[in-house]
């Protein structure tokens, strides 16, 4: 190491162990996800060859042909919608959608707002 190095000879034991413990930190931290992502790669074509086996497989069985996740469509079909326009610019009345009024209908809470609280 001593071409590569810029400490001096008597450091080159130091040197060493920085350089393990470096890569050791390395192995920490991308380790795991390599992992994840290799393990979803063979479980993801072990799936798809088993849908070919006669008799066991998905196609035998009737099944759909196993396919990756999708980030624009539902599992119906539908395509999805990215939009932030219902979050942006609104205030004062329209904070409350229908969508929470019908939770709040079906569990029985009052849909309106009161106006004012009166202690008595």
């Amino acid at each position: 190491m001593s071409w590569f190095s810029i400490l001096p000879d008597s450091l080159i034991v130091l040197e060493t162990w920085i350089v393990r413990l470096f890569i050791l930190l390395g192995v920490l931290t991308i380790g795991p996800w390599a992992i994840l992502i290799i393990y979803d790669l063979v479980l993801y074509i072990v799936r798809a060859a088993t849908y070919e086996i006669p008799y066991v497989g998905g196609r035998a069985r009737g099944r759909q042909r196993p396919r990756a996740p999708s980030l624009a469509e539902r599992p119906s079909g539908r395509p999805r919608t990215f939009s932030l326009s219902g979050t942006i610019g609104s205030g004062g009345e329209n904070e409350e959608d229908e969508g929470v009024k019908q939770r709040k209908s079906k569990l029985g809470l009052s849909v309106e707002a009161p106006d004012a609280v009166v202690d008595e």
